[in-house]
């Protein structure tokens, strides 16, 4: 008998089949092929490796469970650890995980003393033979078309016995988890409940790696990101313990996805402490955290930081590239990381050459018009609605040089990002707007830093204090008037939280204003659908599906924005043609000329 046996003894419990892809997912694959008394099956391969199976009535032989997807955690499964010790985890799915660990330990696979080698074979046979030296599975699956492989080398052993040369046959990781530890942290979690959360430790792993911190929180939680079978992804107990918003969560999943299931395994497989007792002292996590963070910089390398806040407004953007990766995109032009979706992702490419490509090398239609989309909705929100000093805002003249950079070659990446630029009713217009005036002129903005730290270009006052004080001067209106009758003149989304953020002030201070404007005839109060606020420009209304933003029909010419040939509905808007000073000018010179908004 196995000593282990002597540690934990008792039988593995049979779950839902269900519950246990539920409670691996993102780590452990193979959802449709789980079943009730899996765990058991796992305790009985490992009896046949060690020599102490004995077939049952009717048993010729002993095959891997669950499709042999559970043959990835061999040497990683510190991996499920975290995520059983972590409080976010739902307790019907520690409760998996914790009887998973036990059974774990009890096997020969948690043993140090064995070594494991997993691979493919070209033929098609499934079958399990053992010898003195160890033991060898094959396992057909012909719904995948391949036939994996799996060898145990007994202590001393030297080959398993096979009837086949496998292929790309590796060595299986050996890290964290021998019968000790796992048993120990079985131990812990039912005494203590789980590991405390620790909020700061987010906030290091964030910094270190570039991870948004949703992301982080996800990673530390043992749960870096999975495929949609199992819904919700994060239930109200889990987000409320990472203490992020739904959106935000999902964002952070979008960021995660780059990853597969063996490089979440991998990445986790050793950040848990020796003594899991340390995971209850305090700075457990923050330790968890370090270590977590040099895996990520092994395997991604470190990515620049954007501000919380830019990181937040980057999320409502809604881009097809996720958030932190359109903030790397800005923050670091010439080196920004591929993105998850993107081709390679789609083929099985080696660790050594995944940093290689970044997301200027685009190979495929979809990698273009993520890319399109992500600089020219990025460019505009940058400019206008990120304030003078954000980092994020800073890197927007390099993404132009960058993008013109990359289409002036004649390579593939070229032909297909201009293809991807080009294509549909706006690629022209974007064209115009890359290699014209409108976006040199607003790069000069940003280049020429005329702006106090903190302050908006969408806030005229700022931008433009010349023109304020001719409507002052012209309508006889306060300053705070002034500015916001501007912005509604102009701006393509002067929500009420908008404008109080870009002018930086308090509601009532806000409702004052407009206040002034409805008093004069110079605004009408409203309530109109997706609009966010209350105060609007006298005359027609243009309305529009997502994430086209609906205007008053008056300032759609000066924005470049393409209305329905009734003027109902905008159907096109995507880059301000021209910088906001000079098109803060432009409409109050329109007022002043009898041309402006009328009822």
């Amino acid at each position: 008998m196995n000593e282990i046996d002597t540690v934990a003894p008792g039988a593995a419990r049979v779950w839902d089949r269900f519950a246990v892809p539920a409670a691996l997912q993102g780590l452990v694959g193979a959802a449709g092929h789980w079943h009730a008394g899996c765990f058991a099956e796992i305790t009985r391969i490992g009896r046949f490796i060690e020599g102490s199976w004995a077939p049952g009535p009717g048993e010729t032989e002993v095959r891997p469970t669950a499709a042999g997807s559970w043959t990835e955690v061999v040497g990683r499964v510190g991996a499920l650890a975290l995520r059983a010790a972590a409080p976010a985890t739902r307790p019907e799915r520690r409760e998996v995980l914790l009887d998973f660990l036990r059974t774990w330990a009890r096997t020969p696979f948690a043993d140090p003393a064995y070594r494991f080698r997993l691979g493919r074979l070209a033929g098609t046979t499934s079958f399990s033979v053992r010898d003195d030296g160890g033991a060898s599975f094959g396992l057909h699956l012909p719904a995948a078309r391949m036939t994996r492989y799996f060898e145990a080398l007994l202590p001393g052993g030297e080959a398993a016995p096979r009837p086949e040369e496998p292929l790309d046959v590796m060595d299986c990781h050996r890290g964290w988890g021998d019968p000790g530890q796992l048993l120990r942290l079985v131990e812990l979690v039912r005494e203590r409940g789980p590991a405390p959360w620790d909020a700061d430790a987010v906030v290091t792993l964030s910094e270190a790696t570039g991870l948004s911190r949703p992301a982080a929180a996800l990673v530390l939680a043992g749960n870096p990101g999975a495929s949609g079978y199992h819904t919700p992804f994060l239930d109200g107990h889990e987000r409320a313990v990472l203490g992020y918003k739904v959106g935000e969560l999902d964002a952070a999943r979008g960021e995660l996805q780059m990853l597969r299931d063996s490089d979440r395994l991998d990445l986790l497989a050793d950040v848990m402490p020796a003594d899991p007792a340390d995971l209850w002292e305090p700075g457990g996590l923050a330790r968890v955290a370090e270590r977590t963070a040099e895996a990520w910089i092994e395997q991604h390398g470190a990515g620049p930081s954007a501000p919380y806040g830019t990181w937040q407004a980057a999320v409502a953007l809604q881009t097809r590239m996720p958030a932190t990766h359109l903030c790397h995109l800005f923050l670091d032009p010439a080196r920004a990381t591929l993105p998850s979706g993107f081709y390679l992702r789609g083929r099985p490419c080696p660790p050594e050459h995944r940093r290689l490509r970044t997301a200027w090398d685009v190979m495929s239609a979809y990698d273009s018009e993520t890319l399109v989309e992500a600089v020219f909705a990025g460019l505009s929100w940058a400019y206008a609605d990120l304030p003078a000093g954000d980092p994020v805002r800073a890197g927007a003249p390099e993404v132009v040089r960058q993008l013109r950079k990359v289409l002036a070659g004649g390579d593939s990446p070229a032909r297909i990002l201009h293809s991807g630029m080009m294509r549909g009713s706006r690629g022209g217009r974007r064209w115009d707007w890359l290699t014209g005036g409108p976006c040199d002129r607003v790069m000069a903005r940003i280049t020429a830093d005329d702006l106090p730290g903190g302050r908006y270009e969408s806030d005229p006052r700022a931008c433009a204090p010349e023109v304020v004080a001719d409507v002052v001067a012209g309508l006889g209106l306060s300053e705070d008037a002034a500015a916001l009758y501007l912005q509604l003149l102009l701006l393509p989304v002067p929500s009420d939280r908008n404008v109080r953020r870009w002018n930086g002030w308090t509601p009532a201070r806000h409702r004052t204003a407009a206040a002034e404007l409805a008093s004069r005839g110079l605004a009408v109060e409203d309530r109109r659908a997706r609009a966010g606020r209350s105060l609007f420009l006298p005359g027609p209304w243009a309305r529009a599906k997502k994430p086209l933003p609906p205007m008053e029909t008056w300032k759609a010419p000066v924005l470049g924005a393409r209305l329905s040939p009734d003027g109902g509905e905008v159907r096109e808007f995507d880059l301000l043609p021209g910088a906001l000073p000079e098109l803060f000018a432009r409409v109050w010179e329109l007022v002043r000329d009898g041309k402006g908004p009328a009822a």
